[in-house]
This record gives C-alpha cells, structure tokens and sequence, in this order.
C-alpha cells in the first residue's frame, strides 16, 4: 500500500479542477437553454463567469440574473460551492461514500490538503465539512428568507436565499439579483446583516470549526 506510486485522488483532483471549473463549468453554463433570452454575454463572457465562481473571486464582466436563468444559476451555485469547499473535498467524498479503498498515499493526499491529522478519522471528518457546511448555509437561507419571500414570492424567495447563502458562506461575493445587487437592502436589519453569519464563519475557517 505505501508503496503504491500511483494516486488517483490527487490526479482526479487536478483533472476535476481542470475539466469542471474550467472547459466544464463554461459548457455548461453556455448552454443556450440555462441562459436569460435577453442574455448578451458572449464565450469570454462565460468563461471569465465559470472560472471567477470555481475561484470564488467574486468577478464578473456580466451579472448572473441578467445572464443565467433559474437551471443557470443553480449551475452557478453548483460551482460556486465546488470552489469554496474545494475540489478535493469533494472527491474525497465520493471515494470515500462509494467505499473505495484508498491508498496511503492518496489518503495522505487528502489529510495534507486540509492539514489533517492522522489519529482522526478521515471519512467522518469529510463529512462533517458537508454537514457543517450545509447547516450553515440553511441556517443563513432561512433568515434571509425572513426578508426575501415577502419580496420576490415563495419560489423566488426561498431559491435567492439559498443562492446567497450559499455564495456568502463561500466568500464568492456574487448574487443573482442583478442591477443594485444588496444596495436595494442598506437600511435592513434582515438582509446585508444576515449575510454577516455565514461569511464570517467562513472567515474563522471551515476546518477549525469541525
């Protein structure tokens, strides 16, 4: 076992980082039938968007409700989740949940990513970085729906609060309202101030809180 030279984790890691943030994410959010039919956003366009959320840098040369349609912007959460987390995270995940044996090596792989230590148990700390991660994201949807279901619906309401929850848990800074973004929201005690509790956990570090 150790002395396997071969790591599939952390060559799919490279690869998934790769082929999904990248060449991926840009197919997938092109397709003309997750896009806006009023959308003006070209190849670069694209790209710049998947790249941007896989680095969670928050950029954007077009806005995502003018751009993506609801199956487009749960596209741009999928990402946008993938890039916070990171990818290995969830690779390590779907070893892990598919009960494949892993090598030393690529369990070490795995440990040296989120400077793990080696008398814990792998598995059950990946999932706690899922079920951490997930409770925190609810946690914050359900105050911004306080704010967001009288405004946009039930539907819209209860999907943007997940949307941005989810974007500010993983510090990605982007939103699918468009125009103004959270300026409509400055004089709102529920609204910009609940975005506070995800992000700043996000800031203390996923992995010191599990």
């Amino acid at each position: 076992m150790a002395g396997q030279t071969d790591s599939p984790v952390s060559g799919k890691a490279d690869l998934s980082q790769l082929c999904l943030g990248y060449p991926g994410g840009l197919a997938l959010i092109e397709l003309p039938f997750v896009q806006q039919a009023s959308s003006k956003a070209g190849y670069i366009d694209h790209l710049f968007t998947a790249v941007s959320m896989v680095c969670v840098t928050g950029l954007f040369t077009q806005s995502v409700a003018s751009t993506y349609n609801g199956l487009g912007q749960l596209i741009c959460m999928l990402l946008i989740q993938i890039g916070g987390l990171g990818i290995l995270t969830f690779i390590g995940l779907f070893f892990m949940e598919g009960r494949q044996k892993l090598s030393y090596k690529d369990r070490q792989t795995i440990r040296d990513s989120f400077s793990f230590s080696n008398n814990q148990s792998l598995p059950r700390f990946v999932r706690s970085i899922f079920i951490t991660t997930f409770t925190i994201e609810g946690l914050g949807a359900l105050l911004l729906m306080i704010r967001f279901i009288p405004r946009f619906g039930w539907g819209h309401g209860i999907f943007n609060s997940i949307f941005v929850a989810v974007s500010a848990f993983c510090n990605a800074g982007f939103d699918n309202f468009g125009g103004d973004s959270m300026m409509s929201f400055p004089d709102r005690l529920v609204g910009q101030s609940d975005l506070i509790c995800p992000d700043h956990y996000w800031g203390l570090g996923l992995y010191g809180l599990v």
